[in-house]
């Protein structure tokens, strides 16, 4: 059975979602000034977000899907080591040369896996 879309179908789906990202941004606004930064919250929120993101590409490294699967581990471990070596090394700077690094490294190896260099 395939669904049957109507254009106001489409405009009243729209609607809804514009709704309801501005009703919860505009809570976030109102309690915006009597919430810390520095409060236990937001560094709970924190630890979770880091433990998520940690896992993520943990699982992207180790159990991967598609065109990363034929890369072997020993790589893209060696491709996050030295992406992480080129963050750490320059705080100020950091996403732009890590982003670069990895993909450098990506690049090469698919390169020489292909035998084009």
């Amino acid at each position: 059975m395939t669904p049957n879309f109507t254009p106001e179908f489409a405009w009243a789906v729209l609607a809804l979602a514009c709704l309801s990202n501005y009703f919860f941004r505009g809570i976030g606004a109102l309690l915006s000034g009597r919430l810390s930064a520095e409060g236990e919250f937001f560094k709970w929120v924190t630890a979770v977000t880091y433990a998520l993101m940690t896992s993520l590409t943990a699982r992207l490294l180790l159990y991967p899907s598609s065109m990363l699967s034929h890369v072997p581990l020993a790589v893209r471990i060696g491709v996050a080591v030295v992406t992480m070596g080129v963050m750490l090394t320059a705080p100020a700077k950091r996403m732009i040369p890590a982003l670069a690094c990895g993909s450098a490294l990506t690049l090469i190896y698919g390169f020489y896996s292909h035998g084009w260099a």
